[in-house]
């Protein structure tokens, strides 16, 4: 992964839905995921490609990734599920990016924000992304970036530690709650800020999820991990080397050209790119990017800018002048102001151009001003409209199962029993579990209760022990009522 750079400081093509004004919001990447490129950029892999590992140096010392991941649901992470990833970061971040790692969601929250179509097979793509996320196992050694520590560290994880969802069957829908547990390494790093920009217009118009994929893995590989304010204006890599970083199962020289050529072409197609060129010959070439950040290379601010007034051209000097994370930080803040005092404010594009220019001496953030880069404060509470979400469609389903009958709504949780601790209910056996089922029938049990405490229990890992003292509530409550029944 050793790489030379020139630098500079500061879907079928998927279906894709038609953007909206909330799909503006900023769209982040964590360092270390974009950088170790952990998911395959392929769309399709082979059924058996189950495992991977790559060796390289960091800072002169060996280090090494791996994955490992079941052929259940379809092999090491690819494709889609990089989409998918950072469509639930997006979320991590909308609802304060907690400490726990915690994100309360629905799946149609999570294709929208990963930018993918909300109807028909995607929520069936959404669950198998999920389990292959959830049940592939990484080992990082020497290869995770702590940034608050400064230090290489290794680490072993899934992408999603914990997942639960409520459904009447192995599918979901618009009506379904998903919990899911990001891992303490991912969670700590975003947290500590060690994050990068992901420009949204970009993502909108790469229809590929190869592309995508590779423009992820590169841009993220822009940036020097120990000075991410350093961004490279070029890359070379050692072909096969670069290869393995897009954890291609085929390290042919020629395949791994035609492998990513349409990736490549789409991103010269909108700018990103300049130039892709070969160098050498065999196993030996080196591949060269050059990197143009032509019309698309900070468009979705500029856009935010020019809606004020400002000139098209002046907008495009104060992106490629003023870094970033300030850059976000100071727009936001006249957005706030302009919201502020618009009466008082006579000349708009004039105003926003002053404090984009201003370091804070002039215009210091003013009272109630949050900034959106502000990640590692105590977080703000979730966004109205997230928790509106989750709250509508937990209400909902739990309206919906209490107007069964009681039989309906004992199959409904033994059903979900099923699908949500698999092999504890196999462990159970036919009589106990049929003992829950009749308690809930006779209505000793409550349906509703016991599907919150079942989702509670498996989104926190202790399925069995709920199990278990979920028949012996069955049974304690069913005797306690026949015995009533004698005495009456």
């Amino acid at each position: 992964m050793t790489t030379k750079a020139t630098s500079r400081s500061a879907r079928p093509a998927s279906r894709l839905r038609t953007p909206t004004l909330t799909d503006r919001l900023e769209r982040i990447d964590e360092l270390n995921l974009g950088r170790l490129g952990l998911i395959c950029v392929q769309e399709r892999i082979p059924d058996d490609y189950t495992r991977w590992e790559v060796a390289f140096e960091v800072d002169g010392q060996p280090a090494q990734l791996s994955c490992v991941a079941p052929s259940e649901f379809g092999g090491v992470p690819h494709g889609l599920d990089g989409d998918i990833l950072n469509g639930i970061l997006a979320i991590f971040l909308e609802q304060g990016a907690p400490e726990s790692g915690e994100v309360l969601t629905t799946p149609h929250q999570i294709l929208q924000r990963a930018g993918l179509d909300t109807g028909g097979r995607y929520y069936q793509v959404l669950r198998a992304s999920l389990h292959r996320l959830n049940s592939a196992k990484f080992v990082t050694q020497n290869a995770w970036r702590a940034h608050g520590q400064r230090r290489w560290t290794t680490q072993t994880f899934s992408l999603v530690e914990g997942l639960a969802y409520d459904s009447d069957d192995q599918t979901l829908g618009k009506g379904s709650v998903i919990h899911i547990r990001l891992p303490k390494p991912l969670v700590m790093s975003v947290r500590s800020k060690f994050i990068k920009p992901l420009d949204p217009i970009l993502l909108e118009q790469l229809e590929r999820p190869l592309a995508r994929s590779v423009y992820r893995l590169l841009d993220a590989k822009r940036y020097d991990p120990t000075d991410p304010q350093v961004i490279t204006m070029e890359l070379h890599m050692s072909l096969i080397s670069w290869g393995q970083e897009c954890k291609l199962k085929d390290l042919v020289p020629s395949r791994i050209k035609r492998t990513l050529e349409k990736a490549h072409d789409d991103l010269k197609a909108c700018g990103y790119l300049l130039a892709v060129e070969y160098q050498g010959l065999g196993s030996g070439q080196e591949i060269v990017y050059r990197f143009g950040d032509g019309s698309n290379f900070g468009m979705d601010l500029a856009a935010r800018i020019t809606q004020y007034g400002v000139g098209h051209y002046v907008a495009q000097g104060i992106v490629q002048t003023v870094p970033r994370e300030d850059l976000l930080h100071r727009l936001a803040k006249a957005e706030f102001l302009l919201r502020r005092d618009r009466e008082r404010i006579q000349n708009r594009a004039g105003f926003v151009v002053t404090v984009l220019k201003d370091d804070g001496v002039r215009y210091p953030d003013p009272e109630g001003f949050v900034s959106p880069t502000a990640v590692s404060d105590p977080p703000p509470p979730p966004r109205p409209w997230v928790e509106e979400d989750v709250e509508v469609v937990r209400r909902v389903r739990e309206e919906e199962l209490r107007a069964q009958p009681r039989a309906a709504q004992a199959d409904a949780i033994l059903a979900r029993l099923r699908l949500l601790c698999g092999v504890h209910v196999v462990k159970m056996g036919t009589p106990r579990m049929s003992a829950i089922h009749q308690a809930i029938t006779e209505g000793v049990l409550d349906a509703v209760v016991v599907e919150r405490e079942m989702m509670t229990a498996v989104f926190e890992g202790r399925t069995e022990a709920f199990l278990k003292a979920l028949v012996r509530e069955a049974s304690d409550r069913r005797r306690q009522g026949q015995g009533a029944l004698l005495e009456g």
